[in-house]
């Protein structure tokens, strides 16, 4: 697919992007709080005739793990896109957007393996292991959330390089998980840009959803979604 929008909220960054026509733009900031009115303003930037005359194909957000309220801003936007112009959407994992994201910036390399840790506050992590096939990163693991020392004691193998927000916690992981780390890169937010390639990758594996699908991936159980599809397309 040549033009897709990329939306994503579902941390401390609030980031949108459109590839269309083999042209690449977007729009990243890191504030806090902020995401509503960031997105929307971004989005109208990206779209100035509106998203109807944009000709895009599909969409792609970050379904999470993530913040509560963070992720339902994307969601919902997304959704709302998806009713309107009748367009499939593909959910991204933001741990899988993360790990893009540094193979992008070349933080890792074709053949590492990263490990991508997101503070999940209350002194959990959100976490993933994955390895690059063909500049694609693709899950070794289901993505997790839970204590830091509750990650598996033989879960790392080979070049693997840890980076997120949830590095905060890495002296509480396993010895022999923080042990077979080679190294660890800090500073490290999802971008929308990071989800395009991994979106088209949905679409090559038949994993696309509705607009009726969209929602939020938070990992708690105990965190229970209520689907926007219940409440009807938004105007």
């Amino acid at each position: 697919m040549t033009s897709i929008l990329a939306l994503d909220t579902s941390t401390d960054a609030c980031s949108a992007a459109l590839r269309r026509d083999g042209m690449l733009e977007s729009r990243y900031q890191v504030l806090p709080r902020k995401h509503n009115h960031l997105l929307f303003s971004m989005l109208a930037e990206l779209l100035p005739q509106g998203a109807a005359d944009a000709n895009i194909e599909l969409l792609a957000y970050g379904h999470g793990p993530g913040s509560f309220t963070g992720l339902r801003i994307a969601a919902s936007a997304v959704q709302g896109l998806a009713y309107t112009l009748g367009l499939p959407v593909a959910g991204v994992s933001t741990l899988a957007c993360l790990a893009q994201g540094a193979l992008r910036r070349g933080v890792v390399a074709e053949g590492d393996r990263v490990l991508t840790l997101l503070d999940a506050r209350i002194n959990e992590v959100y976490w993933g292991y994955y390895e690059f096939t063909d500049g694609i990163a693709r899950r070794l693991v289901s993505d997790q959330v839970g204590p830091p020392a509750s990650l598996p004691l033989d879960l790392l193998a080979g070049n693997t390089v840890a980076l997120g927000s949830g590095l905060v916690y890495f002296d509480a992981l396993p010895t022999s998980v923080s042990a077979a780390v080679s190294d660890t890169a800090a500073g490290q937010w999802p971008d929308s840009v990071d989800l395009i390639p991994l979106a088209e990758q949905s679409a090559a594996d038949g994993e696309l959803v509705t607009a009726q699908e969209v929602q939020p991936i938070y990992l708690r159980n105990e965190i229970h979604w209520k689907k926007l599809s219940e409440q009807g397309p938004r105007a």
